[in-house]
């Protein structure tokens, strides 16, 4: 099954107070960090309000900008949706989610099936990130409007499929000080 990578990287990182996704964990920005998550799979960066920025750290990456990112995520995710129109299912990895590795990344993968609509990382039951999303629900998701995700879908799919991963699926860096926290070993 050919599943592509979604990295969502268009949002305004208010509470951050300036471009989060350029801000250094270990060395490389963060937006880094997420796509070396992806190694391996057919990918596509969706950019907005700091697109300037991010460019400089993209190189060698298929980058989309979305003229409409004030208008929330789901605006993105459509863009992603699009360009993988004909895969069996894409991941959607969040820019500002540095800890997720590819282990985690393969793990949701390998667990992808046609029986799922949607593929959901827990950890010790909170619901995380990434998802893998089905072809079957691009429909819904060209559906969204507003500021949500794939989150909306979890009421309106036949089947998800939870897999239980490490804490980093539910850690991102929206402040200063999750950032801190973040660096800290």
């Amino acid at each position: 099954m050919r599943i592509g990578a979604i990295i969502l990287a268009a949002g305004e990182a208010k509470r951050f107070g300036g471009n989060k996704l350029t801000a250094e964990i270990d060395g490389k920005p963060i937006i880094r960090k997420v796509i070396e998550a992806s190694e391996g799979l057919d990918r596509v960066i969706i950019v907005g309000k700091y697109y300037q920025e991010l460019i400089r750290v993209l190189e060698d990456e298929i980058v989309i900008y979305n003229p409409l990112w004030r208008e929330g995520i789901s605006t993105s995710l459509k863009l992603g949706i699009r360009f993988f129109q004909d895969y069996d299912g894409v991941i959607v990895l969040l820019g500002d989610m540095p800890l997720v590795s590819k282990e985690t990344v393969n793990k949701l993968t390998s667990s992808f099936s046609v029986e799922c609509d949607m593929v959901v990382p827990t950890y010790n039951g909170a619901r995380g990130n990434p998802v893998i999303l089905n072809k079957r629900t691009y429909g819904l998701i060209m559906e969204l409007k507003g500021d949500v995700g794939a989150r909306q879908l979890l009421g309106k799919v036949k089947k998800v499929c939870y897999i239980e991963c490490g804490k980093e699926v539910v850690i991102d860096v929206d402040t200063p000080s999750d950032l801190a926290s973040v660096k800290r070993p």
